[in-house]
């Protein structure tokens, strides 16, 4: 009787194990940057204002519960500590590109206070460096910014672009697609020719031929701009740069790693701009759709679609619908935004370039607005307009051009409203398709979905790892051999150890090693921090020292 009871349960627990899901092969991340929930019902219905017969949005029938997106340290979070979450398993502080927080006398996670400024492995990394992976980043930002950083690189302050530039180069990425040609500088062009790289500055057609990676295409010295005023057609709408990174990293048989961001909905939302807002997440929208459409077709891949936090908290309703709201049209709500032709911030910069008696005809021209003359004295006292008339020093405590113009365009002209130009605590929402419907579901932490997405990929436990490995202060590893840390300019380093005949030589944020003037190519980046004077390094670095 025992051994049937027995067979029984090895037979039962077998058909468990046997039912788990595999790993899936490729994982397609889109962030949409700033993206409240509430922005996705305007977005909804801003849509079927459009096109009548449109009243569903791509990731609609995905979405599976909300996520609670978290600082270290506070409820409101920056974009870098956010996704850095997501990448790594560990909320970081305001400014953090996927390293680990300073310990804090409020924190709301563990922290490790002797951890501080060790930068963490990300998903991409571990999936490129352990499984053979290819990796992939799109984006409408420059791609040193906060979110694709975050995949990628490791700082302790995302505006140091000098530093992350560099990472995001010699982390060997498959292919970038994103603004940002002024940041890619001249050695690192060299060494993505030196790899094989196609390199596609402005050059959408090159991209377009382009049926085999590795290559980078870059658009614009810096971000590329709002689709409200993009002609089109010099650069790709974001679902056709997604389409382009999946035609390229699904001939990995190893599979991918895809970061997709909606980089600017979160800009427009800082902005209080609810057109431009609308606009960029209905195109981030039309690149989940290809995303949703490669999975079905391909069957092994999981698709994640998240915001980081909410920005700006835009609703459908204002202090001007305070009365008779549920009697507005779709129509009398939507028509006004309709003559906004062009972004909020593009706006600003016209008006900070002319005198005040060009404003009437570009606010009829691009906004088919006929200003007052109260508004334009109030937009005058701009606290970054230099032609006012107002002493600039009655002016310093006054909104930015682009802050007030919110209030003049939306403000009484719109049922459009906004509560902050900054980020909000929200909850906000996380959509996915995966091929065996082993999704999560609910209010999960940012922690927990980087523990999901760990699980399907087959990695969990191992960035732990690789960050005992690869990310090690440069004193324990280099712990009785003679060592110098030079400053070649204001963001980069060159370490130098000797022994005996033998000379070591590297430079920050690279993958590579020089003995003796012969080069060696490592498997993880040489990250330097200058707030804490560390370089994080290999623990098994020092043994280049002593080859023969």
């Amino acid at each position: 009787m025992k051994k049937i009871v027995l067979c029984n349960l090895f037979f039962i627990m077998g058909l468990l194990l046997f039912a788990q899901p595999a790993p899936v092969k490729n994982v397609i991340l889109l962030i949409t940057d700033g993206t409240s929930t509430s922005l996705l019902s305007c977005a909804r219905w801003y849509q079927t204002y459009l096109d009548s017969t449109k009243t569903t949005l791509a990731i609609d029938p995905y979405i599976r519960g909300l996520v609670r997106t978290n600082s270290s340290d506070a409820p409101i979070g920056d974009s870098a500590p956010t996704t850095s979450c997501y990448m790594t398993g560990m909320p970081s502080q305001t400014g953090f590109v996927s390293t680990y927080p300073v310990k804090t006398d409020h924190d709301l996670v563990p922290v490790d206070a002797t951890r501080a400024y060790q930068p963490l492995t990300t998903l991409m990394e571990a999936a490129h460096r352990r499984q053979g992976k290819s990796a992939g980043i799109v984006c409408t930002c420059e791609f040193t910014h906060a979110t694709p950083a975050d995949c990628a690189a490791h700082t302790y302050s995302r505006g140091k672009y000098s530093m992350i530039a560099p990472q995001m180069v010699y982390n060997d990425l498959d292919v970038v697609i994103a603004g940002g040609t002024s940041y890619l500088k001249e050695r690192e062009r060299e060494y993505l020719k030196s790899k094989g790289y196609n390199l596609f500055m402005d050059d959408l057609q090159g991209m377009r031929n382009c049926h085999k990676g590795p290559f980078w295409a870059l658009y614009r010295p810096s971000s590329i701009e709002y689709y409200l005023e993009s002609d089109h057609k010099d650069v790709p709408s974001l679902a056709e740069s997604t389409q382009k990174a999946l035609e390229i990293l699904s001939q990995n048989p190893n599979g991918f790693f895809l970061m997709v961001e909606g980089s600017k909905v979160d800009w427009a939302a800082h902005d209080n701009d609810a057109k431009s807002a609308l606009i960029e997440f209905l195109e981030f929208d039309k690149a989940c759709q290809v995303a949703f459409d490669f999975a079905k077709k391909d069957g092994q891949t999981l698709v994640v679609v998240v915001p980081d936090h909410g920005t700006g908290a835009l609703t459908i309703g204002n202090t001007k619908s305070n009365h008779g709201y549920d009697r507005l049209s779709l129509q009398q709500i939507m028509q006004p935004i309709d003559n906004y032709k062009l972004p909020l911030w593009s706006m600003g910069e016209k008006l900070k370039a002319t005198e005040t008696s060009e404003w009437p005809d570009l606010f009829k021209t691009y906004f088919d607005i006929d200003i007052q003359p109260s508004e334009i004295q109030y937009l005058s006292s701009a606290s970054d307009y230099s032609k006012s008339s107002m002493p600039k020093e009655d002016r310093q405590n006054n909104l930015s051009m682009v802050k007030m113009l919110s209030q003049v365009i939306y403000g009484s002209r719109t049922y459009f409203g906004f509560t902050t130009f900054g980020h909000t605590i929200e909850n906000v929402f996380f959509a996915m398709y995966h091929p065996q419907n082993d999704v999560l579901q609910g209010c999960p932490t940012n922690i927990e979905l980087h523990q999901y997405m760990s699980k399907q990929l087959g990695l969990t436990g191992v960035l732990e790892e690789m960050n005992e490995e690869n990310f090690v202060d440069h004193r324990k590893v280099f712990a009785g051999y003679d060592y110098k840390i030079d400053s070649l300019d204001k963001y980069h380093y060159r370490f130098t150890a000797k022994y005996k005949k033998n000379t070591l030589v590297f430079d920050s944020y690279t993958n590579y090693v020089t003995v003796n003037k012969k080069t060696y190519d490592i498997e993880s980046l040489l990250v330097y921090m200058p707030i804490n004077k560390t370089f994080y390094v290999p623990k098994e670095l020092y043994r280049y020292l002593l080859l023969k």
